[in-house]
């Protein structure tokens, strides 16, 4: 292997690709770029420069950025991730979007010399696009087209090579569904209807082989670095600490069900070559810490364990969270066996279409081969079938929408005769996996009732009456009802995802700052952690950032400074793991595994990979600063668009607006006393106004100030900015 260039971290060139006229070219990443990092503040800066905002997602003018950062392919553990930029299609506003696929893309596209790939135009005919290091062309997809995600990937990886890494578009994709997703050869997914955009352009896939190798300024300090990382610090997935099952070496075990699941007995029991025995995984062993994240454990129980194959995942990754399993049952019903999993796909994403209530008797899942595996099989042709037809569910929305429509009878009334006969009802009374495929099927397709459902929560409520109690049958608002499958945490269009329940006020903060779920784990990494409050999770946490900064698990207080500089903090991390770019699941090292640590993490682990890889001095405070001015381009675009697409100058009252059932919720229960986790409403509106405060936003609008902007040398921002009033 060879490196290409002699810049430390970086590849040091930017890709364009041109579908309308077919022009290939490259540029200079550095010094462009260098401010905004790479992955994320690439993409943004992108957008910013070369997209007007008044641009939608589908139109040729339309750009997707696919980017990675500095850190990608060096060796820093947890370095595998690819960020994907791009116009929403589906939330309030149309603004800028990200999504962030796993797996390894990343490092094949890094080891091709790329930074970041710019995909624009549009092609009259389909293609996909051919990395092979300097060597890049549009190579002709027509017989790809159509088919799904694994056939595709399948026939560009035995067209190119066994080398390259893959990743397409379903049907989905092509047929323009903005719930949508890019799937990797290996099921790790690009959501946020990205998939989408790539169809529009007509590109059904990316095929890389990269052979060359990042310049590493420090190799040795960076190798001590990772090893210290893996042997004292890293934990299982979401950077659980300590193990859920009692272990010798262990002076805690987990006081929640986390992902730390591995123990002595529990057996990878379908593993090639015999069972795996993922034994005790202690603290300080280097070679161990692949065992610890046996996840499906912890969705399904231990009936995961007679399906599971192995733990996989990414590339640079020791934590291994995705659970390959091979079920058998499934055969039965003419269904693919194989299924893999790290998050949502093989949970309630599948099983919420089965349905207790309305006019079809689902009385609950039945066995399969063991007893309770109802789920788990359940799960698995689900997650295949929509990763195969690359259909998105935006954090559990869709089901969870589909669910409220069909139990209060809504869904009938927008569905012809035909549409709801046509669906095979009896199969999900029966609990049949085939129904589950069936629905994915359907999603995928865009025509009538379902290009409805699945044009985004936003839009559908707003087409549907479902904003407004007043204009739907069932007396409803979606957004402020008090209902298990409400989770809408702004009026956008897009769920929670680690909110409230997992951070009080700081959690919710955050989750008002993204144009779709802001798939910010920073604070639920340590929250749900597994170590005890009082002994572990409460005074780490007030040596970082104060005291109050951490309230007991639904027992909550108001606001105040040290949740205010935590909720910035966490907000600025995940920006820098999307620049880095590295895995949001797994950093920061906030906690420790080690009990000689007194199971304290390190902050600045992040920066001293930096400094390891670039040659030169970069310090936390470094690493933040660059963080702020990636999330004030964050707020700026999103002004602008919301100024553009719904006529609006603030964003404090529109985009950061919360909807009613986080502060109706437990009626009988007074906020701020034991067993609630709702939030008061005047409370959190102190707590918008501390966090703008903290920000350099106007507390008013919600929105950066001109002397923020030029602080962070975001004049060209602001100039823009300008130009629709909002400075």
């Amino acid at each position: 292997m060879s490196v290409k260039n002699g810049i430390n971290g970086w590849a040091g060139t930017i890709l364009r690709i041109n579908l309308t006229t077919g022009e290939i070219t490259t540029e200079d990443t550095l010094p462009k770029f260098r401010p905004y990092v790479g992955g994320m503040g690439i993409g943004y800066k992108v957008i910013l420069d070369e997209v007007p905002l008044t641009t939608k997602a589908f139109d040729e003018a339309n750009k997707i950025i696919f980017s990675v950062g500095p850190l990608t392919a060096s060796g820093a553990p947890c370095s595998g991730r690819t960020t994907i930029t791009s116009l929403s299609s589906w939330s309030k506003g149309l603004s800028v979007v990200d999504a962030h696929m796993g797996g390894h893309f990343a490092h094949n596209f890094k080891y091709a010399g790329y930074d970041a790939m710019i995909i624009e135009g549009k092609s009259d005919k389909h293609v996909y696009i051919k990395i092979d290091d300097e060597k890049v062309t549009l190579e002709d997809a027509s017989e790809l087209w159509g088919k799904g995600t694994f056939e595709a990937n399948k026939l560009m990886a035995k067209t190119c090579g066994d080398e390259f890494d893959v990743c397409s578009i379903g049907p989905a994709g092509e047929n323009l569904v903005h719930y949508s997703t890019i799937i990797t050869s290996r099921g790790n997914s690009g959501g946020a209807g990205m998939a989408a955009i790539l169809g529009s352009k007509g590109v059904k896939g990316i095929a890389v082989r990269g052979t060359g190798a990042v310049k590493i300024a420090r190799p040795q300090e960076l190798k001590l670095l990772a090893n210290y990382m893996i042997k004292d610090l890293v934990g299982g997935n979401n950077n659980h600490n300590v193990p859920r099952v009692p272990q010798t070496w262990a002076e805690y075990s987990a006081t929640v069900n986390n992902r730390w699941q591995g123990a002595p007995g529990r057996k990878w029991e379908l593993a090639p070559h015999g069972a795996v025995d993922t034994g005790e995984q202690p603290s300080g062993q280097i070679n161990v810490a692949a065992y610890r994240c046996t996840k499906g454990v912890q969705e399904f129980g231990e009936v995961a364990l007679k399906y599971m194959v192995k733990q996989g995942g990414c590339s640079s990754c020791p934590v291994r969270c995705y659970s390959e399993y091979e079920m058998e049952p499934l055969a039965d019903y003419d269904l693919p066996v194989h299924a893999s999993n790290a998050c949502l796909p093989t949970g309630s994403g599948q099983q919420g279409f089965y349905i207790k209530g309305g006019e079809h008797k689902f009385e609950g899942f039945h066995d399969f081969k063991y007893e309770g595996d109802g789920k788990i099989i359940i799960g698995g042709a689900g997650s295949r079938a929509m990763d195969d037809y690359g259909v998105d569910t935006n954090y559990n929305n869709l089901p969870r929408d589909f669910a409220r429509l069909y139990k209060s009878g809504i869904l009938k009334e927008h569905m012809t005769e035909e549409e709801w006969n046509e669906l095979p009802w009896e199969l999900m009374e029966q609990g049949d996996p085939r129904w589950i495929v069936e629905i994915w099927k359907h999603m995928a397709s865009n025509k009538g009732v379902w290009a409805e459902l699945t044009q985004g929560s936003y839009f559908l409520y707003k087409s549907w009456g479902l904003d407004d109690a007043s204009k739907n049958s069932a007396g409803l608002n979606f957004y402020d009802d008090v209902d298990s499958n409400n989770t809408n945490v702004t009026y956008n269009g897009y769920p929670k995802h680690h909110s409230a329940e997992d951070a009080w006020q700081s959690g919710l903060l955050y989750n008002l700052m993204y144009n779709r779920d802001c798939m910010d784990h920073v604070l639920t990494n340590f929250v749900r952690s597994g170590s005890p409050f009082e002994e572990v999770i409460k005074p780490v946490m007030e040596e970082y950032f104060g005291e109050g900064v951490v309230d007991p698990p639904k027992a909550y207080t108001p606001i105040n400074d040290a949740k205010i500089r935590l909720a910035k903090w966490a907000f600025l991390e995940k920006q820098w793991h999307d620049c880095a770019t590295l895995c949001n699941w797994m950093y920061p090292m906030t906690l420790s595994t080690s009990p000689k640590r007194r199971y304290r993490g390190d902050l600045e682990l992040d920066s001293k990979y930096m400094t390891a890889v670039l040659g030169e001095e970069y310090t936390y405070e470094d690493q933040l600063h660059d963080m702020e001015r990636v999330s004030h381009m964050l707020r700026g675009m999103t002004a602008i668009s919301f100024a553009i697409n719904e006529g609006v100058k603030n964003l404090r009252d529109t985009h950061d607006a919360i909807p009613a059932w986080n502060f109706d919720k437990d009626p009988d229960i007074p906020v701020f006393t034991e067993g609630t986790d709702k939030m008061d409403r005047e409370d959190m509106e102190k707590a918008k106004t501390m966090f703008y405060e903290a920000m350099g936003w106007s507390t008013e609008t919600g929105i950066p100030t001109r002397e923020t902007l030029e602080k962070f040398g975001l004049e060209d921002l602001a100039a823009k900015m300008d130009e629709y009033g909002l400075l």
